[in-house]
């Protein structure tokens, strides 16, 4: 289980306070910017999400065009 300093104030743990989270909640924190730190283990790495395998999202074939 990771250990993390806090950047911000989170509920009511003061910045500089250290906290034991999930690795759920060390990704939740850290992408909305609230660990200064991580201390004893690395944070995860983050991967982009795929794009969804399906129709394109602009059109491509010839067709008429709205007004």
């Amino acid at each position: 289980m990771p250990r993390i300093k806090l950047a911000t104030w989170y509920g009511d743990k003061a910045p500089g306070d250290e906290l034991d989270v999930d690795d759920i909640r060390l990704k939740a924190l850290l992408r909305d910017g609230l660990v200064a730190e991580v201390v004893g283990e690395r944070p995860p790495t983050f991967e982009p999400e795929p794009a969804p395998a399906g129709e394109p999202a602009v059109r491509t074939e010839p067709g008429r065009r709205k007004r």
